[in-house]
């Protein structure tokens, strides 16, 4: 008779505190986990249980409420707690942690310098979706293109500036990128795709609080005032308005703050009373950041100077144009982010077999002369891929719903009644137990037994696999990871070096 090797998995969800030293599995409430000595069927601590020579079991708390799932007098057991075969530290082959990776959408970021764009050509753009997203939509990769003399339906109105001046040799090339974007990213093929990014992430204040100031400050407006924080950013100078009758103060971010950065809703930006009319350093003004401001997705550097707009704020007034790109030392660059699709049916539909999509499209940029080739020296296009999240409560009730099954605990799917039928025996508990909108932290434990009596010597080794999802930060969290420490402790103390794995 041939040996083959077998692999098995279970899984448990553990959302409870350590259980506490010598207690019976059968005490075991719902999502409590702990380490359980072979012997006594009590938990106990892995070196307790390596001194005495005997098996570890992991054991889960059952979160089925009955004994008996539906009408069932055959079977009755789905209450009992959830074990693990039994675990020999010395044939321990692997510990880990998976941690939260949290998703990240895909980015791309066009550049273009003062000559790109000359008097009488286009610029063009363009913008390629591709990934399982756009696939699953429009069973094609899409594409969507641009170009420098806009798309007064996408912006919404007219499109000044877009036309030379006598005497101009080049277009700004602020004001031809961001017109042959927003026409590409509008088209009606790829808009569920993709959007205007961040060229800078967040940190840019857009409101601020009224100050509060603790001294007599002369009326007036004062303009690049240079700030102080306690906070998170740099790089903020404002203009403040002072009315010291109505003793109130205003503040906005100056034009000349590009350098603003870093900023978190409540920073305090201090301003010195010297700069703003105060006979004394005394007579300062404290504003608290009110709001970040949001998709400020295009930087126009004039002269080593680097100013933040909107696609929206460059084509309708908020942006002056240079009629001298070149001399101007113009240069512009814009940040499109992709689309992060998630995909999510209601509990009462609820299929293993259902679709969710937890995937960023990926973006491709690329800029094209008149002939529609790609133009290598008037640009550059950079991106950068997205990051799909680990692990979804979409993956986690699935595994658990599986483990269930190898338990012969039904979920009964696949039919009109099914959702009916679920209530009935009781088999939905698990799906409502786990948050399908978050994502888990996970511990792994891989056991491999040998078979010491294998006439063939082959396959010589039983696998299994056990999987355990806690809620990040949890008490569940700080429970596994000093069990896993533990764990890993034994096992070396037993020759068998075998170190926690993280970030897996």
């Amino acid at each position: 008779m041939a040996y083959f090797n077998h692999a098995f998995c279970k899984s448990w969800l553990a959302d409870g505190a350590a259980v506490a030293g010598a207690t019976s599995t059968s005490a075991f409430t719902a999502g409590q986990f702990g380490l359980v000595d072979g012997k006594s069927w009590k938990t106990d601590t892995a070196a307790n249980i390596s001194a005495a020579g005997n098996l570890a079991y992991l054991v889960g708390g059952n979160y089925h409420p009955n004994d008996k799932i539906g009408n069932n007098p055959g079977h009755g057991g789905y209450q009992e707690s959830i074990k693990s075969k039994g675990i020999n530290f010395r044939y321990l082959s692997r510990l880990g942690v998976a941690d939260v990776v949290q998703p990240a959408q895909a980015e791309v970021k066009l550049c273009v310098a003062s000559d790109c764009a000359p008097c009488g050509e286009n610029l063009f753009v363009r913008l390629d979706v591709k990934g399982s997203p756009a696939l699953r939509f429009l069973n094609h990769n899409a594409y969507a293109i641009g170009d420098s003399s806009g798309d007064a339906a996408a912006n919404g109105g007219a499109l000044p500036g877009l036309c030379c001046v006598d005497g101009q040799d080049f277009l700004d090339p602020a004001m031809a990128l961001a017109a042959a974007v927003q026409m590409a990213i509008n088209d009606p093929i790829i808009k569920p795709f993709i959007e205007e990014g961040a060229d800078k992430v967040n940190g840019v204040p857009a409101e601020f609080d009224p100050g509060s100031t603790t001294g007599t400050l002369v009326t007036g407006t004062y303009t690049g005032v240079a700030t102080s924080t306690g906070g998170s950013g740099t790089g903020a100078t404002l203009t403040v308005v002072v009315d010291s009758v109505a003793g109130t103060a205003t503040a906005t971010l100056d034009s000349a703050g590009g350098a603003a950065q870093g900023y978190v809703v409540g920073d305090t930006l201090t301003v010195l009373g010297t700069a703003v009319g105060g006979a004394t350093p005394t007579d300062d003004i404290t504003f608290d950041v009110g709001s970040l401001a949001t998709n400020v997705s295009m930087a126009i550097t004039t002269a080593s100077v680097t100013e933040y707009f909107t696609l929206s704020e460059v084509l309708n007034g908020g942006y002056t144009p240079s009629t001298d790109p070149v001399t101007a030392q113009v240069s512009a660059c814009v940040t499109l982010k992709g689309a992060y699709v998630d995909t999510k049916f209601g509990n009462c539909s609820f299929d293993t077999r259902d679709h969710y999509e937890k995937e960023p499209v990926s973006l491709i940029a690329s800029l094209l002369d008149e002939t529609g080739n790609p133009c290598n020296d008037c640009g550059v296009a950079t991106s950068s891929p997205g990051q799909m999240a680990q692990t979804s409560g979409e993956t986690v009730v699935r595994s658990l719903i599986l483990s269930d099954r190898y338990m012969q605990n039904p979920y009964n799917q696949g039919n009109a009644d099914s959702s009916r039928i679920r209530e009935i025996e009781g088999s939905s508990v698990i799906r409502d137990s786990v948050n399908r909108s978050a994502l888990y932290k996970v511990f792994y434990l891989q056991h491999s037994v040998p078979r010491f009596n294998n006439p063939s010597g082959v396959f010589d080794n039983d696998q299994y696999l056990y999987e355990i999802f806690v809620v990040p930060g949890s008490a569940a969290d700080t429970n596994l990871t000093a069990m896993w420490a533990a764990i890993s402790a034994q096992a070396t103390a037993l020759g068998n070096i075998i170190p926690v794995e993280t970030g897996l």
